[in-house]
């Protein structure tokens, strides 16, 4: 399973080892060593090394509008563009051309880093790892778990806010939909621990996570999954929603 978080943040430093990688390989002559303007082989962009880390940024550019920073996603079509180029043979045939690509989407994620880094710091180590698994699932098609993870994600953050008022709830294991019943049966002592604009967002994530992990006719599509994942990470990486214990 891929670390697509971890990726996220050191996706600048991820590029220029690549860029540096695949001079070494298709623009460094093998008599003389030293760098040259065209490709030794023009299909050097269908290597397996290349492919893999040219899919990983692919991948973080196709969920970059996820974390909710304007300048990515208002990017997004441009390195998207971008990684068609970098796929194309035609398109990157001397080394002036592949680094004006690659170092297009580098600059990007250079220029959030900080904003990325700090909005990643409010997740804990378990609502990482189910995000990553959200993610996972997400890229290859798998819906359903694709919002079972998120779903998760959402409660993992929801059971924190709700310990932090009332600490008797770390005793109890207590489902999502019994964590609800908590919340609303109680508002005078959970208070706002929800932003007002996220309040209907658990009610409706219980809703298809149960779609999600019982078999039913409902088919979770695609759009549904992106609308689930979305709602997680604004969810979880709004300030207003942070846990009020020491985020490490």
């Amino acid at each position: 399973m891929k670390d697509y978080l971890f990726y996220s943040k050191i996706l600048a430093s991820f590029c220029e080892n690549f860029k540096n990688e695949t001079v070494e390989i298709a623009f460094t002559s093998p008599k003389t060593k030293k760098t040259i303007l065209r490709a030794t082989d023009p299909n050097y962009c269908w290597y397996p090394s290349y492919q893999e880390k040219l899919t990983i940024i692919g991948d973080i550019v196709e969920i970059c509008d996820l974390f909710g920073i304007d300048y990515l996603s208002e990017n997004k079509h441009v390195m998207t563009q971008n990684i068609g180029y970098l796929n194309a043979p035609e398109s990157i045939e001397t080394k002036d051309d592949f680094e004006h690509y690659l170092d297009r989407i580098k600059e990007f994620f250079e220029d959030t880093q900080e904003a990325l880094t700090t909005k990643l710091k409010l997740l804990d180590k378990q609502e990482t790892d189910r995000l990553n698994e959200a993610l996972n699932c997400y890229l290859n098609g798998c819906y359903f778990s694709t919002v079972a993870m998120s779903v998760s994600a959402i409660e993992s953050r929801l059971l924190s806010l709700m310990k932090a008022k009332n600490a008797g709830l770390g005793k109890k294991r207590l489902t999502l939909g019994q964590l609800l019943e908590e919340y609303e049966t109680n508002q005078a002592m959970y208070g706002s621990i929800i932003p007002e604009k996220h309040q209907s967002l658990p009610k409706y994530c219980n809703a298809y996570r149960t779609f999600s992990v019982h078999p039913k006719k409902e088919v979770i599509s695609k759009t549904t999954a992106t609308s689930i994942i979305y709602a997680a990470f604004a969810f979880l990486l709004d300030e207003k929603a942070r846990r009020t214990s020491k985020i490490k």
